[in-house]
């Protein structure tokens, strides 16, 4: 979920073909050594720049963080945005429900063969 080099406008054409809340964190263009996390929303993509304290926490909002991977994983569950509810999904969790669902799903459900019972 980290690019460095991607810009502002090839994360939007990136992520417009994603589900919504799959994200890149990005080196910031307007701002030199800061970053931008860009967000699939429902028509849209949006960025929010990452702030960095005296101590070099990370933080969007109040919240503060000693890295991107802990700011990453709390706006998995809190929402990113203070207008809408956008929580963060990592594009590895897209695949596994566009594939059917996760290997963990399937063990709990069991794996069924087709056929009727009693048919070889």
């Amino acid at each position: 979920w980290f690019d460095e080099k991607i810009s502002r406008h090839e994360a939007e054409n990136l992520l417009m073909g994603k589900g919504v809340g799959c994200f890149i964190v990005r080196a910031s263009q307007n701002s030199y050594g800061d970053f931008s996390i860009s967000v699939r929303h429902e028509d849209d993509v949006q960025h929010f720049k990452v702030m960095r304290d005296s101590k070099g926490s990370y933080y969007l909002w109040t919240e503060k963080f000693h890295s991107l991977n802990k700011l990453v994983d709390y706006y998995k569950t809190a929402s990113i945005s203070r207008q809408k509810q956008i929580f963060l999904r990592d594009n590895s969790q897209e695949e596994k429900e566009r594939r059917g669902g996760s290997l963990e799903r399937i063990g709990r459900e069991g794996f069924h063969m087709g056929g009727a019972a009693g048919e070889d």
